[in-house]
């Protein structure tokens, strides 16, 4: 055999193992890429679920916060509504016509003196509104009950309290409407809101 032609078998070997190499690499990187896309689509598709888990809790977190807020809001406007209630209450306790103040005060009076010795811290408004005639018919009515002493009355509540604060035996007994309203208030309160907000 002559030299070109073992020159000639050894290029189309080559040149034939060259092509193979050639369609082996070819299918081998078509291989690859395609596995690359797979990965890359599972990685986006990954990526897109695990955006929108985040865009689902942050629209949930938002929504959350607004129906919080919204609910504080609410809640103060119930509890203006409900303190407005009970100053519209007090309101008119303080503002009792004489007749109707009077018979409370002494209602009030009788079934919280035990010895009609008490000394009666009232107003200085009240002071110059109780007429003497009040004083004997209390007295007249505590000594009935079996309850005589002196009763003294004075005027050291502040100028718009109404009621009274009985001191005895080292005791008092607060009986003023403020008082009185804030007890009544804090008993209360879930019943009005009911009422109101039912």
């Amino acid at each position: 055999m002559a030299l070109e032609d073992i020159v000639k078998g050894i290029k189309e070997k080559a040149s034939h193992e060259v092509e193979k190499i050639r369609q082996e690499a070819d299918k081998e990187k078509g291989e690859l890429i395609k596995r690359a896309q797979e990965e890359a689509a599972k990685i986006k598709d990954k990526i897109l679920k695990r955006l929108e888990k985040e865009g689902e809790e942050k629209k949930r977190e938002k929504l959350i916060r607004a129906r919080s807020e919204e609910r504080k809001k609410i809640l103060a406007l119930k509890r203006e509504l409900m303190d407005e209630t009970f100053r519209q209450a007090e309101q008119i306790f303080n503002n009792l016509d004489r007749k109707e103040y009077f018979n409370l005060l002494k209602a009030s009076l009788l079934s919280s003196i035990d010895s009609a010795s008490e000394k009666i811290m009232i107003s200085s408004r009240d002071k110059e509104l109780i007429e003497e005639s009040f004083i004997r018919e209390l007295k007249k009515e505590l000594k009935e009950k079996g309850k005589e002493g002196k009763l003294r009355f004075s005027p050291t509540l502040g100028e718009k309290e109404r009621g009274f604060i009985l001191k005895k035996e080292g005791m008092q007994v607060n009986c003023t409407f403020s008082s009185l309203f804030s007890f009544l208030k804090d008993e209360l309160e879930i019943e009005v809101a009911k009422r109101l907000f039912n």
